[in-house]
């Protein structure tokens, strides 16, 4: 069960350079990606939907016909299914870059509007954590601090699905009582009413990405 909820990453290694580690359960797969300098990610389309934000480095990216330079953690890219995209670092550092992709029978992936989006909202959780949200129609973004020495998300379930990674520090994740440490790039993957609960007590705060397919937060795109 702990393979289910924690799964191992698997190294994949591309001819550019790229080298990815994959981590799926069920019809969704996150990809942590190293892309050196100077390197080209062909403009290529599947029959995932897809969405994507930079954690380090600058990257040129290009979906659908429209383009954006794109920088730590400040926008996420959201591609339907069958749509081109692709990207390219121009600089002289490594960027590493998260993707979701994710395609469940039933479910609409559609856009209504522009690929690239800001920051939708800004807020404190339980009146301590701070959280920044991302809307991508199928899927909510939240990126969330854990704060140090005891800072905890309590034990809880809710009837959707919901994936995590680590992108910053360390803390304490259990789903159905199975527990792990996460690091930077480990995922999580909780699907509806399993019981999932975090604490970090170490001596800085984690941060990390979670994904609410569909969304929790922010039922509608207001922009």
């Amino acid at each position: 069960m702990k393979k289910e909820f924690f799964p191992q990453a698997t190294l994949i290694e591309w001819e550019n350079g790229v080298r990815q580690y994959s981590t799926s359960r069920g019809d969704t797969e996150i990809l942590i990606s190293y892309i050196p300098p100077k390197t080209i990610v062909k403009a290529h389309g599947h029959h995932q939907a897809q969405i994507g934000m930079i954690l380090k480095g600058e990257l040129y990216m290009e979906v659908g016909g429209e383009s954006r330079v794109m920088t730590p953690l400040e926008s996420i890219y959201v591609s339907p299914p069958n749509i081109l995209h692709g990207g390219e670092n121009k600089t002289d550092e490594e960027v590493i870059a998260i993707d979701i992709k994710r395609f469940k029978k039933g479910e609409d992936y559609s856009l209504e509007n522009r690929f690239f989006k800001t920051i939708h909202k800004e807020e404190k959780l339980m009146n301590v954590m701070d959280v920044q949200f991302f809307h991508a129609n199928w899927a909510e973004i939240m990126l969330v601090d854990i704060p140090c020495n005891g800072g905890m998300m309590p034990k809880h379930r809710h009837k959707h699905e919901q994936i995590g990674i680590c992108i910053g520090g360390e803390y304490d994740m259990t789903i159905e009582d199975v527990n792990t440490t996460m690091k930077f790039g480990k995922s999580y993957f909780c699907l509806e009413n399993e019981f999932h609960s975090a604490i970090n007590n170490r001596n800085e705060n984690s941060k990390l990405i979670n994904i609410f397919i569909p969304p929790r937060y922010n039922k509608e795109e207001t922009e």
